[in-house]
């Protein structure tokens, strides 16, 4: 009986195993060792970096019924802030107060509620309310916005790279604290307004439970100390960062690449996203909106070049290391993995969608927010009955889902190039591994990972043997995808509706 249970379970993952093992056999057998090895590994290469794009976007859909087509700007700005932060760090130090004081305010929404609400404001009127206070944050936010060279402090990361100057040299181009103070407390002004605003004044029908209002609270004085500590440290924090070491420094390059790509995350869906739930199409359309508008901002900032992030100094030693544990104490820049000489740095990215992988899995399983998750993919009308603040949980979901992204590009950086384009490369890539792993599923998103990174370096092995032309192999995607939605509509793992 529990055999039975278990293979009606796990049937589809068994199987797919069981030709994956099946099939290296014979690619063993007819390529050759080495062929093999290497197409092998620059498959789970790929695989990992798809299951990073991949993971956000089924994580979100699963519970939201979101489809994030912004998730592959998420990728791209986890890259761009992980490199702009291992390179010369004074943009996001700079950057860091300005962004911390209006989401303080936006943060004080709850806190607002009760204050607010008793206005005396004709139902006609409230929605005009609403929109005068938007209008009037704006200006303010722009106001205090104005005459900060953005650009200036974006190039200190471009100056660094192209022209291998000192990074000490550009580390400090930030403007004096005694002209500069006015602008984050103006934009924390901003934000409660808008704040204001989303508490709906004068609106009696809106709920706001006394823990949401506690945990207001808490969160804006959190963020308040935040942004008076980064408005402190603006400069002499990025020449402590780099005189740091540069693997410590490529640690912290990986969490704040989480930071702002999850902080990112959960600001869009409290603001674009949340009121557009029972407005499906409109979410694509915000998403597809905010996706051009950071490509484009992006090209404002740095240009639209090609940037490379150097490897830490693990991954950068000449020479080639005769194993993985010769690796741990060379850090050479190749290791010899079955008489395949690979890049060390490769293998790191393997490890790092495994580890991504394990993580949320342990998340979704073990944690009272994988709980929360797994139940409201199942039933989410429940859950709300059970009293769990279900609009909390969409943001911190959305925010995991984009930070995942992020983390994947800045764990991609020093491997590809770091270009406004590299989102929608790997975006539709994503979007694929999901439908053939079955929407919501985190597994079905890791087993079609892994089926499209395989194909894809197998696909470009053949194609480069047989002299074919190199769309065959980036056709192979699709045509996997019609297969499997022939066999199964829902996905390899997917749930049918």
């Amino acid at each position: 009986m529990k055999l039975r249970t278990f293979w009606r379970e796990n049937s589809t993952v068994v199987t797919f195993i069981g030709l994956l093992a099946i099939l290296s056999v014979l690619g063993w057998i007819f390529m050759g060792q080495k062929p093999f090895v290497r197409t092998t590994l620059s498959g789970l290469t790929l695989a990992a970096l798809y299951f990073m794009v991949a993971a956000g976007l089924t994580l979100v859909f699963g519970l939201m019924d979101v489809l994030n087509f912004s998730q592959g700007s998420m990728f791209m700005i986890g890259a761009y802030a992980g490199w702009q932060f291992y390179t010369n760090p004074t943009f996001l130090f700079g950057l860091a107060p300005l962004i911390l004081a209006p989401i303080a305010g936006l943060a004080a929404s709850q806190w607002i509620h009760p204050l607010v609400v008793n206005w005396k404001v004709p139902e006609n009127r409230q929605k005009e309310l609403q929109a005068l206070f938007i209008v009037l944050a704006l200006i303010v936010g722009l106001v205090a916005v104005w005459g900060v060279d953005f650009r200036g402090l974006a190039e200190t990361a471009m100056v660094a790279t192209m022209v291998a100057a000192d990074p000490l040299a550009e580390a400090t181009p930030q403007e004096p604290l005694g002209s500069f103070w006015f602008r984050p407390v103006l934009l924390l002004i901003a934000g409660l307004l808008i704040a204001v605003a989303q508490a709906r004044p004068g609106d009696k029908t809106k709920v706001v439970y006394k823990d949401m209002i506690r945990n207001s609270r808490i969160l804006v004085v959190v963020l308040l100390v935040l942004a008076l500590g980064a408005a402190l440290i603006r400069e002499p924090g990025p020449i402590a960062v780099l005189q740091m070491g540069g693997n410590l420094r490529f640690v912290l390059s990986l969490i704040v690449g989480i930071l702002v790509g999850g902080g990112l995350g959960a600001v869009i869906e409290a603001t674009l996203i949340s009121p557009l739930y029972v407005r499906p199409l409109y979410q694509i359309i915000v998403t597809m909106g905010l996706a051009f508008v950071i490509a484009e901002l992006i090209q404002v900032l740095w240009d639209p070049l090609p940037y490379a992030m150097s490897r830490p100094p693990a991954f950068a030693q000449p020479g080639k290391a005769e194993n993985i544990l010769a690796w741990f104490r060379g850090g050479n820049t190749t290791v010899d993995i079955l008489g395949v000489t690979f890049p060390s740095y490769r293998i790191f990215i393997i490890v790092l969608g495994v580890l991504m992988f394990v993580g949320l899995a342990v998340i979704l399983r073990y944690t009272r927010l994988g709980m929360i998750i797994r139940a409201g993919v199942q039933d989410r009308e429940m859950v709300e009955a059970l009293g769990i603040n279900v609009r909390r949980v969409f943001t911190m979901v959305f925010a995991l889902g984009t930070g995942l992204a992020a983390l994947g590009g800045i764990g991609a950086a020093p491997f590809i190039p770091v270009e406004p384009i590299m989102g929608d490369k790997f975006l539709m890539q994503g979007f694929i591994t999901v439908v053939i792993g079955g929407m919501g599923s985190t597994t079905g998103a890791a087993v079609g990972a892994l089926l499209l990174g395989l194909a894809r370096a197998f696909g470009d092995y053949l194609a480069l043997k047989f002299s074919l032309t190199p769309a065959i192999s980036e056709a192979s995607t699709v045509i996997i995808m019609a297969i499997v939605l022939l066999a199964r509509p829902a996905g390899l793992l997917g749930r049918k509706e």
